[in-house]
């Protein structure tokens, strides 16, 4: 489990602590857009940062050897592979999407900076590729990791992304009318 908990705190400095610092530094704003208001950004923002710190705990509980594995789950011996490979393609995944969303990167909705509508490499593919990227980390963490805790923790990501990306959708098609219906027409949110 201490190798799960380094790649979980990898994760957390290449996916959050790395761009936020370069965006800050190309635009002076920070892009951490996360309220602590009592609507639907405020909701998911809260329930997301909790989700991070549980995972961590638990991680980290686990690899002291303080908290055993909750409801082990049983899958087959391969499902370890598949898991490391899906956490290795999801941080190269990860970091190609932030790199090309550029300057526009934002954890949480920007209701004060127009950004530019990106919709080149991986954005060609995915509506949401950083938040695809996300997924595919935590099903990988559950493959190598397969208990109760991991399978929660992916099923209640998969429910707040879910929310947080029909925020976004409702911003960006506000934001650019015309081209975010186009490229909503012509791209899948998923895949």
């Amino acid at each position: 489990m201490l190798t799960l908990l380094i790649f979980f705190l990898l994760f957390f400095a290449i996916a959050l602590v790395l761009p936020t610092v370069r965006v800050w530094r190309q635009t002076g704003i920070n892009p951490v857009v996360l309220p602590l208001s009592d609507d639907v950004a405020g909701f998911v923002g809260t329930w997301f940062k909790l989700l991070i710190f549980t995972l961590g705990l638990y991680l980290a509980l686990g690899s002291l050897g303080l908290l055993a594995p909750v409801g082990e789950i049983q899958l087959p011996i391969y499902a370890t592979t598949i898991g490391w490979c899906l956490l290795a393609l999801s941080i190269c995944w990860v970091v190609i999407a932030q790199f090309q969303m550029g300057k526009s990167w934002r954890v949480g909705i920007d209701t004060h900076v127009k950004t530019e509508l990106v919709i080149h490499g991986l954005f060609r593919i995915s509506r949401n590729p950083i938040f695809l990227g996300m997924m595919v980390q935590l099903l990988g963490l559950f493959l190598v990791h397969p208990d109760a805790i991991t399978l929660t923790v992916f099923l209640a990501a998969y429910i707040l992304i879910s929310i947080q990306i029909r925020g976004e959708e409702a911003h960006l098609r506000a934001l650019h009318p015309d081209s975010y219906s186009a490229y909503s027409g012509a791209v899948r949110r998923w895949l």
